[in-house]
């Protein structure tokens, strides 16, 4: 006779409780629904409390204080930029323009700017070159700066080699110093006219056109 179980097997076993939902597919399905109720009945094993953890969980992943707006891209540096400069006068004094040429460190055109000055002489319409150039390489962000002119009085002048006898250039003389000492660095060129040429030519068509700045 074979010897009976210890134990007996029940009739109707236990029912196992359907595993838990993973917090995405809750999250998923309720953000589609926008019902607790249809999310409850959509997921067996979920508890109302069980809903409330994941939410409070959600709530601690987010960073607390109202968000800050990005900040916008550095604008790149212009680390040296090359300026030829010139005046024209036609009289002296006469009719005169100023024209402006600026270049990157690899020699491409930047920007050119012309502008009518009046009636003034020959050197004034120089100085104003210059103070138009550096005002125009100071806007665009250069750090430093290669003043080539064809004036040999106004590079010496500026370089400290000639003294600025004529008093109605001296106003010129320092406003240029003072726009030269906002760059970290310098230098200034006696170039020959035909190295000036694109300089000199919006020089007169500023004069021809009455173009103002």
């Amino acid at each position: 006779m074979s010897a009976e179980k210890n134990s007996e097997t029940p009739l109707f076993p236990e029912e196992k409780s359907p595993p838990s939902p993973a917090k995405e597919a809750v999250l998923s399905y309720l953000a589609q629904t926008l019902s607790v109720t249809k999310t409850l009945k959509r997921f067996p094993a979920l508890k109302p409390k069980d809903l409330q953890e994941i939410f409070e969980h959600c709530a601690r992943l987010i960073p607390s204080g109202e968000a800050k707006p990005s900040a916008p891209p550095p604008v790149p540096e212009i680390s040296e930029i090359s300026i030829h400069a010139d005046g024209a006068s036609r009289g002296n004094p006469g009719e005169a323009g100023a024209g402006v040429v600026i270049a990157d460190e690899r020699g491409k055109t930047l920007k050119e700017w012309k502008s009518y000055l009046g009636i003034t002489t020959n050197n004034v319409a120089e100085y104003r070159a210059v103070l138009l150039a550096l005002e125009k390489a100071s806007a665009l962000g250069a750090k430093g700066v290669i003043i080539n002119l064809d004036s040999e009085l106004v590079v010496r002048q500026l370089k400290g080699e000639y003294k600025v006898r004529e008093a109605h250039l001296r106003p010129l003389y320092q406003k240029a110093l003072e726009l030269l000492a906002t760059f970290q660095k310098y230098r200034l060129r006696h170039v020959p006219r035909e190295e000036n040429l694109r300089a000199d030519q919006l020089a007169n068509e500023a004069i021809d056109r009455k173009i103002q700045i």
